[in-house]
């Protein structure tokens, strides 16, 4: 299922950073993005991402539908949740969840390439 835009008043908003320019491995750049969603809808960032031209690594869907072989996971999409911060809704507790994942892509060498880097886990107050 693919997202689009519509004429009509906005009702899906991201802000988005460039936070630094990565060596690709094959003697280029990608960009590492931050995006910080106000609002939660349907493929917003990767909707927006391709938007401004710069799609997200990996993505099937945007701009154009690619063919993704079921159970292949040589491309996945580069889009990862580094903290996600917000208020219980049950019983009112500030919560936060760091990912200590890390990004890669393939390099031309076979090796992975990190294009974002892990950061410490912060314990759960």
């Amino acid at each position: 299922m693919r997202a689009y835009e519509v004429e009509g008043p906005v009702n899906a908003r991201s802000h988005v950073a460039l936070e630094a320019e990565v060596s690709d491995g094959r003697g280029g750049t990608v960009g590492r993005y931050r995006l910080r969603p106000e609002t939660g809808k349907t493929h917003q960032l990767r909707l927006h991402m391709a938007g401004l031209g710069v799609p997200i690594l990996g993505d099937p869907l945007y701009p154009e539908p690619r063919e993704v072989v079921d159970g292949d996971f040589s491309d996945p999409l580069r889009l990862l949740a580094r903290r996600l911060a917000f208020t219980d809704p049950v019983d009112g507790t500030e919560r936060e969840y760091v990912s200590a994942r890390a990004l890669t892509i393939p390099g031309s060498d076979g090796s992975r390439v990190r294009i974002a880097r892990a950061r410490q886990q912060k314990p759960n107050s």
